[in-house]
């Protein structure tokens, strides 16, 4: 999947300059934005892929956390007079926060649903079980589609919303790059996940009837069709299980229930794998809110800055006290205003800190 920039910024370009050295974080993060981006276009859609493309995310994460906490990036953005770039990147990571869990409730789920499959296969005479449990599987199947549109929607706001930030500092510029960088291939890895498991072959169609016929005759395996790029985990699995359905011989009939059992317990495990990533790809989101987080409650606290950016800083924290606040600042000793002043600034954002669950 292509990912579209967002990023836009207006950098002041000098007559005569030298080139400036990048912070090795910056570097890394370009390289690994490279790589996903060619992956993204590149790979076949797979369970393999997909959980491929998940750890080079958490790379991306990982990187990001460095170079948003190195002291070098901290005042890059603290001298910075607009901090509307790093609310839009709070707001978007609540929502990123959202999907993600999201999606590690579809897996869950699923997992729930392939292990019923299995079950239902495992006992004798079951072919009434086993025709219940396809009818709930695809009408998950079906409510599933309808969450992941809401779930890709809910990216398409994020990835609609164009950052524009003013500045003349090149070193400026490729932080906020990267960071935006990361972001947009987040929004392009959860996207590129949200279609591989909305695969909608829960009714027959064309394709399903195709691939369907192939395994009955056994004129071609599903797997070459996997390598292929053709199909994914998801259609051969309702490909088998909706030949499964049909009234035949007995050994027809259980070569298929092979078949079927065989591929629940290999995309049984693709699921477990697919859920520790999301699992580790869920905690690094939260490290990067609270990183985020952290560098607003650290601007608002620098005594230079105006009280605009206070402001900012409450929007995503807590309640502050607007009575207390208004009265140091009309009170008659500049010093106790001072103080007033600094303590409530100081209770705000220990609120954002809070807000993360990671004090």
């Amino acid at each position: 999947m292509a990912v579209s920039s967002r990023f836009s910024i207006r950098c002041q370009v000098k007559s005569i300059s030298l080139p400036c050295r990048s912070h090795p974080s910056t570097v890394r993060i370009e390289q690994e934005l490279n790589v996903a981006k060619t992956n993204a276009v590149t790979a076949k859609p797979s369970a393999e892929t997909i959980c491929g493309g998940l750890s080079q995310l958490m790379e991306l994460y990982r990187l990001m956390d460095d170079l948003l906490n190195s002291s070098a990036a901290k005042g890059l953005i603290a001298r910075q007079q607009d901090m509307k770039f790093v609310e839009d990147l709070v707001d978007e990571s609540m929502k990123f926060l959202d999907v993600c869990g999201g999606i590690r409730e579809m897996v869950s789920q699923m997992k729930e649903h392939i292990r019923d499959l299995q079950c239902a296969l495992r006992r004798r005479k079951g072919e009434l079980s086993s025709e219940k449990c396809v009818t709930t599987y695809n009408c998950f199947r079906k409510k599933m589609k309808k969450d992941v549109k809401a779930l890709i929607a809910s990216l398409k706001q994020v990835d609609n919303n164009m950052t524009i930030v003013d500045s003349d500092d090149h070193h400026l510029a490729a932080v906020i790059k990267a960071v935006i960088g990361v972001s947009e291939m987040t929004v392009s890895g959860f996207e590129s996940l949200l279609s591989f498991f909305s695969m909608p072959i829960s009714k027959p169609n064309r394709l399903s009837l195709v691939v369907s016929k192939l395994i009955h005759k056994g004129m071609v395996a599903c797997e070459d069709q996997q390598e292929q790029g053709v199909f994914n985990e998801f259609d051969c699995i309702d490909a088998a299980l909706q030949t499964l359905c049909k009234n035949e011989s007995s050994s027809t009939q259980f070569d298929k229930m092979q078949t079927a059992k065989c591929r629940l317990e290999r995309l049984e495990f693709q699921l477990e794998c697919m859920e520790t990533k999301l699992e580790c790809m869920f905690r690094h989101l939260i490290r990067n809110r609270a990183t985020l987080l952290n560098i607003i409650s650290q601007v608002c606290l620098l005594p230079t800055n105006p009280p605009r950016k206070m402001a900012a800083a409450s929007k995503f924290s807590i309640k502050c006290q607007t009575k207390s606040i208004s009265t140091s600042h009309h009170s008659s000793n500049p010093r106790t205003a001072q103080r007033d002043q600094n303590n409530n600034s100081q209770a705000i954002c220990s609120g954002l800190v809070r807000m993360t669950g990671l004090q």
